[in-house]
């Protein structure tokens, strides 16, 4: 089974405009609920373009391809959809056996969108996507699926299921710094589906240069990053500038801002010195618990590549804790 990746819901909702934009039917599963070892969670998704190919994913395995060939099959069939199916992750079940034996469960809705009808769906969620001033959410029900304001659910009638889904901002990291690390970890984020922007104060940099996994790379001075960086409790911000002196320059100026993340790449013994000066001027040991340094989970990392895999991981923990 051929299947492309996607890396968030923004990118998954932009392949599909691709393949409706001639015109063709497609089919969409979604995952809207998932219970325990379930290899697909809720909000995973795969489309099944009609003479083209799938991509997406809701799970994997043979759990997906029983999935994938009741949809085809389905799609000769007139009244077929919606549909919802259970599927249970247990050798020992008869009813809603999955064909695989990770334990848990999941239930995957099933659509049909049709021409127009999907072009002009999928215009307005990827419109839907940065409006901060009205959040919007999905909501995928027995009767389709459809674009509502968020938090105004509607009371469900007799027998009618249904899922809601936000149509939330690609998360966003701020990686200061363009050199190695930043080259590999600016490919690593890119690849989980964040927005990257890359900040230094260095001209004509071969790491600069080979960087087109940023979607922004902005020269700056860094006695004033404080400006491009203000507050943020949605941001990821990423510190791995040169050295000691540039790194110890902009943590001073950002480590009282609120984000999602701060880390700051660097070895114990450069933190360590960096923080008692810091303490000696002034700094609060509260401020300095939030900065994650060394950056990373300890993996033994000493790639740049394997350096980028360690910050990740550490990203993803704070994101989905």
């Amino acid at each position: 089974m051929n299947k492309g990746s996607v890396n968030n819901q923004r990118d998954f909702w932009l392949e599909v405009q691709k393949r409706v934009t001639d015109l063709d039917p497609l089919a969409l599963l979604c995952v809207v609920e998932s219970i325990g070892s379930s290899p697909g969670r809720a909000g995973f998704k795969m489309c099944l373009p009609i003479g083209s190919t799938l991509f997406g994913s809701i799970g994997g395995g043979i759990m997906e391809k029983k999935l994938v060939d009741l949809t085809a099959d389905l799609m000769d069939r007139e009244n077929s959809f919606p549909f919802l199916k259970r599927q249970v992750h247990q050798a020992d079940l008869g009813k809603d056996r999955s064909g695989m034996i990770c334990s848990g469960e999941q239930t995957v809705a099933g659509f049909f969108l049709y021409e127009a009808e999907a072009i002009q769906l999928v215009t307005d969620i990827l419109a839907a996507f940065d409006d901060r001033e009205q959040p919007r959410e999905l909501e995928f029900s027995s009767k389709g699926i459809r674009i509502i304001p968020a938090g105004e659910r509607r009371a469900l009638e007799e027998d009618e299921w249904c899922y809601y889904e936000a149509l939330a901002t690609q998360p966003r990291i701020a990686i200061v710094g363009a050199g190695h690390v930043s080259l590999a970890l600016s490919r690593q984020m890119d690849l989980l589906g964040f927005h990257v922007t890359v900040f230094d104060d260095r001209q004509g940099l071969n790491t600069w240069h080979a960087n087109t996994f940023a979607r922004e790379k902005i020269l700056v001075d860094y006695g004033r990053i404080a400006e491009q960086l203000p507050s943020d409790p949605d941001l990821y911000v990423v510190l791995a500038s040169v050295g000691y002196r540039t790194d110890d320059l902009t943590l001073r100026q950002l480590i009282h801002n609120r984000y999602k993340y701060l880390g700051m790449l660097g070895s114990a013994e450069k933190v360590r010195v960096m923080f008692e000066a810091m303490r000696k001027d002034g700094f609060p040991e509260a401020v300095l618990a939030r900065v994650h340094a060394p950056i990373g989970l300890p993996i033994h990392s000493r790639t740049p590549e394997e350096i980028a895999v360690s910050i990740a991981a550490e990203i993803i923990r704070v994101k989905n804790t």
